[in-house]
Parts: structure tokens; C-alpha cells; sequence
């Protein structure tokens, strides 16, 4: 998205005619802090209002960032003092936390779950290129691949290319 602020309108398809004049959504880029080539050429009051709420969800921690949007606009400085106050509330902390630890847990799983699913790949590849090379697999054989870690189907992986029996790939 090359620019700060996006405006999502619903209209009516074939008459491009707004539906309700009420209803927007309004999407800010915050991935980042600004950069100056988003604000280029947005010189209204409206778009100093989305720059600085930008600004506002993207530097909350930085305390010099927030002193200055608060000396900028007696909004902003609303906003400063209402996340100082939520801030200071031990429930809304606790459940900050909590957010935060769950967000992090999820992250963990999903990494888990793609090396898992990694690795299943791996094996099915392996357990397939052993059939394609040297006929069916023994039931111990195929156990072993199923069993083994990643670095050790890596290796095997390899040796299928040029190994001349299958006890040859599969030799630690």
C-alpha cells in the first residue's frame, strides 16, 4: 500500500452509488512509523488528523513521540492521558499480558505445527523416493524414516541419489 490512510466504502454495483453515507472503513499502514513519502502532498486537516493517529498507534511506547502528538492536538492529548489511565488499571494490565502471552503461544504452535508438517513432507518425499529406487520398503526400514529427525532425513535424502541399496541410505 503506497498510501498512509485507505477509505473502504460500500456502494451499489452497477449505479457506483454510495449505499450509506454513515459507513466507512478507514485503514491506516502501521506497520511502521510513517515514513515522510506516505505523507507527501497531504496537506488538509483531515489527513494532519490520520497522520497523527499513524503516529499514535505506532510509537505508544515511545514517551517523546506521545509528548509531542499531545502538544500537537488537544485530542492526542486525550488519547495520551486515556492510555496512561488503562495503562495504570491492574486488570487491563493482567489482560494485556495475557494478550500478549497468547499471541506469543499461537506463534509458537504455528512454527511447531510448520516444522511438523516439515517434516511429514519429508518423510512421505524420502519413504517415496526409497519405493521409486529400490522397490517396496520394509516395514522396519519405513518405521525408522518415520522415527528419524530432520537432520538425519536431510541426510538420507541425499544418499538416495547415489546409494546402490537401500541399507546404504539408510546407514547412520
Amino acid at each position: 500500500m503506497d498510501r498512509l490512510h485507505t477509505v473502504l466504502e460500500v456502494e451499489e454495483r452497477h449505479g457506483r452509488t454510495a449505499l450509506w453515507d454513515e459507513l466507512s472503513i478507514h485503514l491506516l499502514q502501521l506497520g511502521a512509523p510513517p515514513r515522510p513519502a506516505l505523507l507527501e502532498g497531504q496537506g488538509s486537516d483531515y489527513d494532519g488528523v490520520v497522520e497523527r493517529w499513524a503516529r499514535f498507534f505506532t510509537c505508544f511506547d515511545d514517551e517523546v513521540e506521545l509528548q509531542r502528538l499531545a502538544a500537537e492536538d488537544p485530542m492526542m492529548a486525550l488519547a495520551k492521558q486515556t492510555l496512561e489511565e488503562i495503562s495504570q488499571d491492574p486488570e487491563t494490565r493482567r489482560r494485556a499480558r495475557e494478550r500478549e502471552d497468547e499471541i506469543k503461544l499461537d506463534e509458537l504452535e504455528r512454527r511447531a505445527s510448520r516444522k511438523a508438517a516439515m517434516a511429514e513432507g519429508k518423510v512421505e518425499l524420502i519413504l517415496k523416493l526409497l519405493t521409486k529406487r529400490f522397490g517396496s520398503v520394509p516395514l522396519a526400514a519405513r518405521a525408522r524414516v518415520e522415527a528419524a529427525a530432520s537432520e538425519q532425513l536431510d541426510a538420507w535424502a541425499e544418499r538416495v541419489l547415489t546409494a546402490s541399496t537401500l541399507d546404504d541410505v539408510l546407514a547412520s
